[in-house]
């Protein structure tokens, strides 16, 4: 009985020692960016001479969170309520980029928004997405890391660990980028969740205009999805103090991308008898304890003179609670969560969300049309 009870003990305390090993590792290679970082614009010799921005000539925007090639239509994930962290094999997540880069190619944009691009990630068979893309452009980009770690140890299934991963946003354009910075956005998870989880960033491209002194700023954002949200909130704050900056120096000023809130069109707040707030969201929730994307607040927006760019017509995610059904699309949930920000002086001709249903990622892109005034 004694030897058994010392083999149990010995067993735990290596189970234990092995444990704590592996999160003081994580704690020495924790991804840990500066508040503010200069970013390198990569391939501009795909811009010959300098290719201002003009006024009063219509510009084409997408925004797609691609999902890292990696969660298409047969897919579930984790986090919403199923069950994997990858998928099953390298072709897959192949065929998702190159699916991926046909809607990029016709969409003909003037600028790509693009947020979750693996490079060289576990999760997503070691492909470089951010070449690719840039291959496939042809354009001058621009990446900024929002996740990094040397190992992700989740979910608990070893054929389903996304393992090492190493995402971000990124832009592409053949307008020429005077300037590129990642920043840092506030908030983050307790430790040691925050070991193995996201650094929310904003990536901010700068681009000179034609006849004019000013500037075109555009914001390429990805806000938090799981946490409670009051990082969100935070972020959100963040992200308007920065564009309001912005507006005061004169210059006009896009943000596009996936907030992980609904957008004001989408979702009308009640004031219930008690004081508290039911949201009734434009594409409902099929059961009440499923993700939801709180509403992306107005209010500020508005009465700093800011325009949303959204069309609630066309869903821009589903959730992956389980792989889309095809059959009865009445099964899946879905949000207007990915969009576009606009400074007043920029006029907005057109807002289309495209509906690729789901084929390579569980979000579809958006695409706007402006002219700066």
């Amino acid at each position: 009985m004694k030897r058994a009870l010392k083999i149990i003990l010995v067993f735990f305390i290596v189970v234990i020692g092995l444990g704590a090993g592996f999160i003081l590792t994580l704690q020495i290679f924790e991804y840990r960016p500066a508040d503010s970082t200069v970013l390198s614009v990569e391939n501009v010799a795909a811009i010959s001479t300098t290719n201002e921005v003009p006024t009063n000539t219509t510009l084409k925007l997408l925004t797609f969170n691609t999902g890292y090639a990696s969660l298409s239509q047969t897919e579930d994930f984790v986090m919403d309520g199923g069950e994997k962290g990858r998928m099953d094999s390298l072709e897959e997540v192949e065929t998702n980029m190159s699916g991926i880069a046909s809607i990029l190619q016709d969409a003909d944009a003037d600028f790509y928004l693009l947020q979750e691009v693996d490079t060289k990630s576990s999760r997503s068979y070691e492909t470089n997405q951010y070449q690719y893309y840039q291959d496939i452009l042809g354009t001058s980009s621009v990446l900024a890391y929002n996740y990094r770690c040397i190992f992700v140890p989740f979910p608990l299934s070893l054929s389903q660990m996304m393992g090492k991963v190493n995402s971000g946003i990124a832009t592409y354009t053949d307008f020429t980028t005077t300037s590129a910075t990642r920043e840092q956005l506030p908030g983050s998870f307790s430790w040691p969740l925050r070991l193995a989880n996201l650094k929310r960033a904003l990536l901010i491209t700068r681009y000179p205009i034609s006849g004019s002194d000013s500037e075109l700023v555009i914001i390429n954002a990805h806000m938090s999805a799981y946490d409670d949200g009051s990082m969100r909130l935070q972020e959100t704050e963040a992200l308007q103090a920065f564009m309001q900056t912005e507006v005061d120096a004169g210059n006009y000023v896009i943000v596009g991308g996936d907030f992980n809130q609904t957008f004001p069109a989408a979702v009308d707040i009640i004031q219930s008898s008690n004081d508290e707030f039911i949201y009734d969201y434009y594409y409902p929730l099929i059961d009440s304890g499923l993700w939801q994307a709180p509403p992306l607040s107005e209010e500020w927006f508005l009465d700093h003179n800011f325009q949303f760019g959204v069309d609630i017509t066309t869903p821009t995610c589903r959730l992956l609670n389980h792989p889309y059904d095809t059959a009865d699309t009445s099964n899946n949930q879905y949000y207007v969560i990915d969009g576009f920000i606009v400074s007043a002086n920029i006029t907005i001709q057109s807002v289309v969300t495209l509906d690729e249903n789901f084929l390579y990622s569980d979000h579809n892109p958006v695409v706007m049309e402006v002219v700066l005034n």
